[in-house]
């Protein structure tokens, strides 16, 4: 009987002997040999902005509406040394404390001290202030030496990058090594403009919590400063600035150009504007078209040049307005964003496309910071339109070289023949006559919408002329969504036409047929009539004569 109670207290003695070198085996297991990093990447988009010092990179995530998350930003870490414990005391006294002994030559070197100090003991405060003062240096040191394994890009919805398997007790430098795909996290696709990346900082686990415990999962919320390029292009006219507008060809059209660029921490490399002009617009390429200003201070023409290049296959012209990269962009102010404008004119030209096509005038602009970039193009359209007259005679027959007069009910309107067709004109040659050609046709292009009148003033031999002018008013929609694609419609002499289509444009040209009546059939001045009376009198003066010389010779 007691030989059974002790086998089972021998049982019962060893199963506890093994469940509790069991649980010290676990809790030995479960104390942390590695540690990690978490990188959750913010912006604060408050164009040149505050980029925060390493020290204030770890505690609670911030917050607020003006930050959100990144994505596709790439952070890398490179190990450089040790964390050691060191007595600093001179002589017999005794001061221990952290430091940490920095192998890494290439790495003192890039942060500005002297390689020959590798394995040399640095504190803290000394190793992070020297970051700060070479931060780009650093950066560099980062992106060239970390290895693949070691570069991460914070990603979709959380923007974060998450570093694992970091041996406690060393120390890592980790670096933003890219930003330029940079977009928000919360989308995955909307693009930020990155003008200032974050300090480089540096890690050694296990980190000091606020609570004062170890911490070897370490959260770090860096944050960039970012900027956005704007860009827009008005036409300005008495009444205002407008995206479209309508014009007679031949008229001036004023253009201007808004746009800001984010200059970053590094500066700007290179700023060109590019304007691409449809073959329907004309640019006066001469030094007093075009005005920059950046703010209000007239931007000096010595610092820009400005090029016109026109596509002779397509009549496409293309101007560019390149600024000099050492005396102009380099010497704007890093971490500012400045806001430009710039003005020029171009006048409608006879090659300008009818209707709702519109003649387009494109821009955009290149910038190079630490990366090239280009804002989004924006347009204006000018619209313009045109009539087209055929004159008949009675059943199909066409009237050639028949005469009208064009006015907008009290002004001459001068036209210039070419080709085909009239467009309005200040030439010296122009006048307000257009003339039927030989298939009876008259073409005016180049009208904006408004009040016409076609006089008739001379027409074919035996045709009657038009009693009144007749009338044609192009009128703009009253929709505005309608307006800013040109849409007109029409009436002759009162009555509502279907415009004809022109270019992919359904409200382009103005028909309308004019038929002339025949008068009644007189004679005309010095024709046969006159010749018949003629030969009546001769023939009676015959007659006389004849009745005379006879009753002589009776007698």
């Amino acid at each position: 009987m007691k030989k059974n109670v002790l086998k089972k207290f021998a049982a019962a003695a060893l199963a506890a002997a093994t469940v509790m070198s069991s649980m010290s085996v676990m809790a030995f297991a479960a104390e942390p040999e590695t540690g990690s990093v978490t990188i959750t990447k913010y912006m604060s988009n408050t164009g040149a902005g505050k980029t925060l010092s390493p020290e204030e990179y770890t505690g609670e995530a911030p917050n607020g509406k003006e930050e959100d998350l990144l994505q596709n930003v790439e952070f890398a870490y490179v190990k450089v040394g040790d964390r050691v414990q060191v007595d600093t005391a001179e002589g017999k006294s005794s001061k221990t404390e952290i430091q940490y002994k920095v192998t890494d030559g290439k790495f003192l070197e890039a942060i500005g001290i002297d390689k020959t100090k590798a394995s040399a003991n640095f504190t803290q405060t000394e190793l992070n202030n020297a970051i700060k003062t070479h931060k780009n240096d650093t950066i560099k040191f980062v992106k060239e030496n970390a290895d693949n394994a070691n570069k991460k890009s914070t990603v979709k919805t959380t923007g974060e990058a998450k570093f694992e398997g970091l041996s406690l007790h060393k120390l890592y430098v980790f670096a933003e090594t890219d930003a330029t795909n940079a977009v928000l996290a919360s989308d995955g696709k909307t693009k930020v403009n990155v003008t200032k990346v974050s300090v480089p900082f540096l890690v050694s686990l296990p980190f000091t919590g606020n609570d004062g415990k170890p911490v070897t999962a370490l959260k770090v919320y860096p944050k960039n400063s970012t900027g956005e390029d704007t860009i827009d292009k008005k036409i300005v006219e008495d009444d205002g600035e407008k995206a479209s507008t309508t014009a007679n060809i031949g008229d001036t059209i004023n253009y201007k150009v808004t746009y800001s660029i984010p200059v970053g921490e590094n500066g700007l490399e290179s700023l060109v504007v590019t304007d691409t002009m449809s073959k329907g617009l004309t640019f006066v390429n001469n030094a007093n078209n075009i005005k920059v200003l950046n703010g209000d201070v007239v931007v000096d023409k010595t610092m820009y040049t400005v090029n016109a290049n026109k596509d002779n296959s397509t009549n496409v012209t293309t101007i560019t307005i390149t600024f000099d990269s050492d005396n102009y962009c380099k010497k704007l102010a890093p971490n500012t964003t400045p806001n430009f404008t710039i003005t020029y004119k171009a006048t409608l030209n006879e090659n300008a496309v009818l209707g709702q096509s519109g003649n387009t005038n494109d821009v955009f602009v290149t910038y190079t910071g630490d990366v090239k970039r280009e804002t989004e193009h924006k347009d204006t359209k000018v619209f313009t339109y045109g009539i087209d007259l055929l004159k008949k005679g009675e059943g199909t027959k066409l009237l050639e070289g028949v005469e009208f007069k064009l006015t907008d009910g009290t002004n001459e309107i001068k036209v210039l023949k070419s080709g085909d067709a009239y467009y309005p004109s200040n030439d010296t040659k122009a006048s307000s006559t257009v003339t039927t050609d030989n298939k009876g046709e008259i073409h005016i292009r180049g009208l904006k919408p408004g009040t016409y009148q076609l006089t008739e003033t001379e027409t074919n031999a035996g045709y009657v002329l038009l009693k009144n002018p007749v009338v044609i008013v192009i009128t703009p929609s009253n929709k505005a969504d309608e307006v800013a694609k040109g849409v007109v419609s029409a009436t002759v002499g009162g009555k509502e036409v279907t415009m004809i289509e022109d270019s992919g444009s359904a409200t382009a040209k103005v028909p309308l047929t004019v038929v002339n009546s025949k008068g009644f059939n007189l004679p005309a001045t010095g024709g046969r009539g006159i010749a018949l009376f003629t030969i009546a009198g001769i023939a009676i003066v015959a007659a006389a004569g004849s009745l005379l010389f006879m009753r002589k010779r009776s007698k």
